[in-house]
């Protein structure tokens, strides 16, 4: 059986690296996933060429290195097969993200660690800017095996979408968010943000009805999620709460009766120090609620309530979707840890 190079020139049409090591890259990737296998048939250097639109001297060039890195064998009047030899090479990993926050710092770190050591992970952040995710996604094709993507803030509009569609579906993962106009099958992880955050702040209605408003304290920071916001909204609607969204925080923002969820951990420590400013007890006369978990707030103030998305576990899930060469689309439940702080 031949290995065919037709579909090559179609994945590297945007890659930045010298043609031959493309079509190293390709052939290493191939391998890794099970596509190539020992003892397969490689083109000829001319029928490579013609497939790929490369001169011969590029085919002959990746051929040599392959052959001096013992990936490859050559046999008189045969052609070239794959080795029997292992190729000992590292999975490729590609970690787009929007910015380096505090949540998707410890999706990355979970990410990492549940991979294990024979898998190198980049990580990329395109500043919420749509024409630095489109130059990074072009500039990078062809370069790993997988790239695991969090889009956020990145419209499904044409250039995005024909951005994505390059990357094959069993090497794309998209976390916290869903393109359904991505047409082949590729790997995601994702909620339904509206509904859980609802469902769960009604199963403690009796703490919410201590208070009659509710203020999502936001940051540019931190990503957050619009449907999260209008689950906020319809919450405190459906509960006679007064809703308000506040763009940081001052010491007279903080007063009694109201419930404070704070997006960013700063904004949650200023929160903690305006009500004791202010001689509000935490809990009775101010409610608090932070944005995902950590160990301190475990403790801080006799305990914060968190709404999580349950970072560490994303992380892992990314990681056995890549182990285990998984496309399917998984759902993520929201996570609500009531403390004394409610």
């Amino acid at each position: 059986m031949v290995k065919s190079f037709i579909s090559f020139s179609a994945k590297n049409a945007d890659n930045k690296l010298p043609k031959y090591q493309q079509l190293i890259n390709s052939l290493l990737r191939d391998i890794e996933m099970g596509e190539l296998k020992p003892g397969e048939r490689l083109p000829s250097i001319n029928e490579a060429s013609e497939e790929c639109y490369l001169s011969r001297d590029t085919v002959e060039r990746a051929y040599t290195e392959l052959h001096k890195m013992g990936v490859i064998t050559s046999i008189f009047r045969k052609g070239y097969f794959i080795s029997d030899a292992k190729v000992k090479t590292k999975t490729k990993v590609l970690f787009l993200v929007g910015k380096i926050t505090n949540t998707n710092k410890v999706v990355f770190d979970s990410f990492c660690e549940s991979l294990g050591k024979n898998v190198m992970v980049d990580i990329y952040t395109y500043q919420y800017k749509t024409s630095q995710f489109q130059e990074i996604m072009s500039q990078q094709l062809g370069n790993y095996h997988y790239y695991v993507i969090m889009p956020h803030l990145i419209e499904e509009e044409e250039e995005n979408i024909k951005c994505l569609k390059k990357i094959s579906g069993d090497r794309l993962i998209l976390l916290d968010q869903n393109f359904n106009s991505i047409s082949h099958a590729h790997a995601s992880i994702v909620s339904q943000p509206k509904a859980q955050l609802i469902a769960l702040f009604e199963n403690q209605l009796n703490l919410f009805n201590k208070y009659h408003s509710f203020k999502l304290v936001v940051s540019e920071e931190d990503y957050f999620d619009p449907a999260m916001i209008n689950g906020c909204s319809e919450f405190c609607e459906s509960n006679q709460l007064d809703f308000q969204v506040l763009d940081g925080l001052e010491p007279e923002d903080v007063r009694e009766g109201i419930i404070y969820f704070t997006l960013d951990d700063q904004d949650l420590v200023r929160a903690i120090k305006y009500a004791e400013l202010n001689k509000l007890c935490i809990g009775s006369q101010v409610g608090i609620i932070a944005f995902n978990d950590s160990h301190f707030k475990e403790i801080l103030v006799g305990g914060i309530s968190v709404l999580s998305n349950q970072p560490i576990q994303m992380g892992e899930m990314a990681a056995k979707l890549i182990n285990h060469n998984d496309k399917g689309s998984h759902e993520l439940a929201l996570q609500f840890i009531v403390r004394k702080s409610l």
